[in-house]
């Protein structure tokens, strides 16, 4: 929803009562969205803590922008119809469909050197996508930066 302030408060971000507000640079305003509502629960708790531990992986600096390179040219695709994918999302996405091909592998427990000895395909993104786990975009065979 966008946002009109009133009183000279233009540069609001940040929470308000039920509200969210935040600056979104690619449409040049403040937009807000509704707080999500959730509840706690036992499922809820261990998809966080498989979340976290996927994040404290800490993929290297030239991964990330590999995969930021690879949301770059995923925009105005058919596939993502002018979305423009975050690297955590696309990073999430990979460890996510892996798991679904190796099922005894457990994200809760993946580190960094079972990643590099067992060979994963979430190495790289080129590996990645040849795999199946990300859809083809053009050039995807140049991100070869090691997670």
């Amino acid at each position: 929803m966008k946002v009109i302030f009133k009183h000279m408060v233009s540069g609001f971000i940040g929470n308000a009562d039920d509200m969210i507000y935040y600056y979104d640079p690619r449409l040049g305003r403040v937009l807000a969205r509704r707080k999500p509502r959730v509840k706690a629960t036992a499922r809820n708790y261990a998809f966080g803590n498989t979340i976290k531990n996927i994040m404290s992986i800490h993929p290297s600096p030239a991964y990330k922008d590999d995969l930021m390179s690879y949301a770059e040219r995923c925009y105005n695709t058919p596939l993502f119809k002018g979305v423009r994918p975050l690297w955590n999302n696309l990073y999430m996405k990979i460890m996510f469909a892996m798991q679904k091909d190796y099922p005894g592998m457990d994200l809760n427990t993946l580190t960094r050197a079972d990643i590099i000895d067992l060979a994963l395909p979430c190495r790289t993104v080129s590996n990645a996508v040849a795999a199946g786990y990300l859809p083809e975009v053009r050039n995807w065979q140049e991100l070869t930066a090691a997670l």
